[in-house]
């Protein structure tokens, strides 16, 4: 994968489970008054579960941005 294309996924992946958790954190007031805490319960995993697996990916891309910067840094660096 090049680079934009990296990007471009990252930039799609984190809207994607914005918005998913967006609508799952909405619905946990109106689920669980009504209906009880299993459907509050599932709701607010609805709402996590995006966000976790986003803070996981952004952890293990984290390696890869450090290795371009440094990548960067040293080109800057032999210019000189």
């Amino acid at each position: 994968m090049t680079a934009s294309d990296t990007r471009s996924y990252d930039w799609r992946l984190a809207a994607v489970c914005l918005s998913l958790s967006g609508f799952g954190l909405s619905a946990v007031p109106f689920v669980g008054t009504r209906y009880g805490d299993w459907p509050e319960a599932i709701a607010l995993g609805i709402g996590l579960l995006p966000l976790v697996y986003l803070c996981i990916h952004m952890a293990l891309r984290i390696t890869d941005r450090f290795e371009a910067l440094e990548k960067r840094i040293s080109e800057l660096e032999g210019r000189k």
